[in-house]
């Protein structure tokens, strides 16, 4: 503990790093419903597309991804917000143009 005591400020843990995004799924219901129905539905809506596409949804578009755009979505749910807001994520062009015209729908 005397060791401990002594130590400089510089060499003891510092505080976590504060978590970037939303929080995890489980607890949307409570925290944002509406948030959790979109969730809902464009988990549904990826997982449809990706069966379509024979690939499995990760591929299609990251979970992280999907989670962001249905936490915070576009204050304007159309075509060119939602494909700006895959954009601002990192998806990719190919990833957006499948992806987009199921998360309007599901965002919608």
């Amino acid at each position: 503990m005397d060791r401990a005591k002594a130590l400089p400020d510089a060499e003891l843990p510092q505080p976590g790093q504060t978590v970037s995004g939303p929080p995890p799924p489980r607890s949307w219901a409570d925290r944002d419903p509406a948030a959790a129905a979109r969730l809902s539905a464009a988990r549904a809506a990826v997982s449809a597309l990706a069966e379509r596409l024979n690939m499995p949804q990760e591929n299609l578009i990251t979970p992280d991804t999907v989670r962001r755009v249905c936490w915070e979505p576009p204050a304007q749910v159309d075509t060119e917000s939602v494909a700006s807001a895959l954009a601002g994520y990192g998806a990719r062009r190919w990833q957006i143009e499948q992806v987009t015209p199921a998360l309007v729908a599901a965002l919608a």
